[in-house]
């Protein structure tokens, strides 16, 4: 926790677990034993240890909605995160907000320093004591081994209303000097220490200090001290009969210990007068229990344990009608936790021109312009209620790619493709031609959570129609270049992924409506799909007065990978022909040349599918054969051109 908004959602957190757990607590009051009614605070604790909101997962609730509805009100447009549950203070205080973060923690470090205060009083009493007589040292290690007990260091104390145990890693049981010693009373203790109560003391004393402004979670601290005392008079009272167990409830009124009631590291933390009488009345209840609940209670505590832990996925905005704040706040506490949830957060806010989304995957420096935009917008009525910078609506069917991917350094890098419904104002609708919104797009991870940004403004591209998914030769590539023989040959390469968009509808009409396109952002996908493809065309550059002479050109080239050898085995092109081979890339292409041919040549292309999960390794260099007129003119490696980036 580094501000005050992460001791927020932690708090807040905690304290829906804390509510819960009070609640069933109320619910097995009389059904599960003292031992359940201790050992179920054990879900809270993991809940405090774990950071709030971690991998965009909440429990109970989206705390963080609320919160970012706060942080928008102080003008704070940053997310809220909780990297781990402890505070911290980063810099010197400078706002208000900063100042209140630096008193919370202020009173944590005040906690703990008056519980170590009190634990070293503790300590000096303690090493002031005596060790007892032998009678006294020979009948407790006759308790201790009548149950199994390991028993370390005894020592007697003057003035202490009680026994307790103290100490964290050599616990040590400490007798009052000036009383009898009693049996009851010294395997209550004896049960404390077998179950190293002394530490559990101490890692509630610590959660308390570092919610010691929630009153919740203190009250939940207390009852779980409570718990824990009751739970070692279960122990005792099982091994009593009848007047023994009244008689034990007689004994526990003298047992408050007002001198070191607040002392961690030790069993009189909390034995107030009021903590007796509410341990008097659970032994008026007490019942034994059968074997068989134990398993019942390990059960139970899993099955709260399990969904709480886990917690839920954000993955959905809630709209809140009549509430731009409201449903922002809920898209803010969404992350993207992939660099394709990123990208297919991005590219649905671009479908649906939808704010919201945008906001799931904007870095923080852009949140307060989204907000302003659609506020002005929602005010005057007007759908859509964010404008990506498009004229005319996305082909929302068609959905959108990512074409060139490249990692670089920690961060994606790629451009982004959709096809418009329309030609964009201005440009004329022509058969056989596509439309395309274009715009270089990186994304890299801010603060835990990945974000979408736009390296430059929509641009538009005219091409002939064609498949999307398998390469687009009207928009860019990586360029392999060579020359032999008079020809510069060219190979252009892509890579192209995409996020499966479509869904199937209910089987019974699956054959009439086929699939449809969903729209709403996943921040959690990963990329469905990716191709590589390569194209190649052939630029005359000899002397016009010799072009007649070639009727035939043919063209075998093949991809090479960093470590590879070159190959030496290429097709030989015959006929009007294109063969592809195995080989991604790999393509042998023949084609006749009528007279007065013009320059270039299109030699088609070729390509295949590779895996989504990783990134797609570019070719060193393409090795190619070149032929003319059914001859082998030369052999030669089409390098990267100068400039491009792999």
């Amino acid at each position: 926790m580094f501000d005050i908004w992460g001791f927020l959602l932690q708090t807040y957190t905690v304290s829906g677990v804390g509510a819960l757990i009070l609640l069933i607590k109320a619910l097995f009051k009389d059904k599960l034993s003292p031992k359940w009614q201790f050992a179920v605070w054990s879900v809270l604790g993991i809940i405090m240890l774990l950071p709030a909101g971690m991998f965009g997962r909440y429990t109970l609730f989206r705390w963080q909605i609320p919160i970012e509805i706060m942080k928008s009100g102080y003008g704070d447009y940053g997310f809220t995160k909780v990297l781990f549950p402890f505070p911290v203070i980063t810099s010197m205080p400078r706002t208000q907000l900063e100042w209140l973060y630096a008193l919370y923690v202020l009173g944590v470090l005040v906690h703990v320093f008056f519980y170590g205060i009190s634990y070293a009083k503790l300590h000096r009493a303690v090493r002031r004591g005596d060790e007892p007589s032998p009678e006294k040292c020979a009948c407790i290690q006759a308790i201790a081994a009548a149950h199994g007990i390991k028993l370390g260091r005894i020592v007697e104390v003057s003035g202490l209303p009680s026994a307790f145990v103290y100490g964290i890693f050599r616990p040590t049981l400490v007798l009052p000097k000036e009383n009898e010693l009693n049996e009851k009373i010294v395997l209550h203790e004896l049960f404390h220490l077998k179950n190293r109560d002394t530490l559990w003391s101490v890692i509630i004393c610590f959660f308390r200090c570092l919610h010691w402004c929630n009153p919740l979670i203190v009250y939940c601290a207390n009852r779980a001290i409570n718990d824990m005392e009751s739970r070692c008079d279960q122990y005792v009272l099982e091994r009593l009969e009848g007047e023994e167990r009244r008689e034990y409830g007689h004994i526990l009124l003298s047992m408050a210990n007002e001198r070191f009631s607040k002392t961690p590291g030790s069993t009189c933390i909390n034995n107030g007068g009021k903590n007796i009488r509410a341990r008097i009345e659970n032994i008026a209840r007490f019942k034994k229990y059968p074997q068989g609940m134990g398993l019942v209670s390990v059960c139970v505590i899993i099955l709260i344990a399990l969904p709480l832990v886990v917690g839920v996925q954000a993955t959905n905005i809630r709209a809140f009608s009549h509430s731009v704040e409201l449903t922002l706040a809920s898209a803010r506490s969404i992350p993207c936790t992939t660099p394709a949830g990123a990208f297919d957060t991005y590219g649905k806010s671009v479908l649906e021109r939808n704010g919201y989304y945008r906001a799931m995957c904007a870095p923080e420096d852009m949140q307060e312009a989204i907000l302003k935009e659609m506020l002005e917008k929602d005010d005057i009525g007007i759908f859509p209620i964010w404008d990506p910078g498009i004229d005319e609506w996305a082909n929302k069917q068609e959905g959108f790619y990512i074409y060139n991917l490249k990692h670089v350094g920690d961060a994606y890098e790629g451009l982004f493709v959709i096809e418009l419904n329309y030609p964009p104002s201005g440009k004329p609708a022509e058969i056989n031609m596509t439309y395309l919104a274009v715009q270089n797009l990186r994304v890299e991870n801010e603060n835990g959570r990945w974000v979408a940004i736009p390296l430059e403004a929509f641009r538009y591209v005219e091409t002939l129609s064609q498949s999307l998914s398998w390469g687009c030769l009207g928009l860019p590539g990586i360029t392999y270049v060579g020359e032999a023989n008079d020809w510069r040959i060219e190979a252009t390469y892509q890579t192209i992924h995409t996020i499966d968009l479509r869904v199937p509808v209910q089987r019974e009409i699956v054959f009439l409506l086929g699939a449809y396109s969903n729209t709403t952002p996943d921040p959690n996908a990963e990329f469905s799909r990716a191709a590589r493809s390569n194209s190649t065309k052939c630029v005359y550059i000899g002397r016009e007065s010799d072009k007649d002479k070639i009727t035939r050109l043919g063209l075998s080239v093949e991809p090479v990978y960093e470590g590879e050898k070159r190959p030496t085995d290429m097709r030989v092109p015959s006929g009007d022909n294109t063969v592809s081979s195995s080989n991604l890339g790999a393509q042998t292409v023949s084609k006749k040349l009528n007279p007065g041919w013009s320059s270039p040549i299109s030699m088609d292309g070729g390509g295949g599918s590779a895996d989504p999960n990783k990134d797609i390794e570019h070719p060193a260099y393409f090795a190619a054969d070149l032929y003319i007129n059914n001859e082998k003119v030369a052999t030669l490696d089409l390098i990267l051109q100068e400039g491009e980036a792999q």
